[in-house]
């Protein structure tokens, strides 16, 4: 019997108006170094396209499990190139060491951060002015 492979994979949603690019990252499952190959040039275009627009970010990691080390380093790296791209960043998740990890990085960019464990709350202040 042959072993099914487990989902993986960042979905995204990218919304745009005259004054606001809104980005949703869902991340599910183990990600792997060709999940970035594919969304990182979306996110690179799409900013690259926002010029003056305010960017928000919502990132649901609820179905996420962790990195393989490639796709680890890759993140760490998009993180750098982007950090300072986001007005405000929602982090949704359900386990104490993203909290964590969204309070360490908090200080690190320019724009708010707020950790979330529901996707509504995080959708409401990501919508507030």
């Amino acid at each position: 019997m042959k072993k099914s492979k487990k989902e993986h994979g960042i979905g995204i949603a990218i919304k745009k108006n005259k004054k606001k690019l809104f980005i949703e990252l869902t991340m599910i499952g183990k990600l792997k170094h060709e999940d970035y190959q594919i969304f990182v040039p979306m996110i690179d275009r799409a900013l690259k396209e926002a010029k003056s627009l305010e960017v928000d970010l919502l990132v649901d990691m609820r179905s996420f499990t962790g990195w393989e080390f490639l796709a680890a380093w890759d993140d760490l790296k998009f993180g750098i190139k982007h950090g300072n791209d986001f007005d405000k960043m929602a982090i949704v998740g359900n386990k104490k060491w993203e909290e964590i990890s969204v309070k360490m990085m908090s200080h690190m960019i320019r724009g708010e951060t707020k950790f979330f464990k529901e996707r509504d709350k995080a959708l409401s202040w990501l919508l507030k002015k």
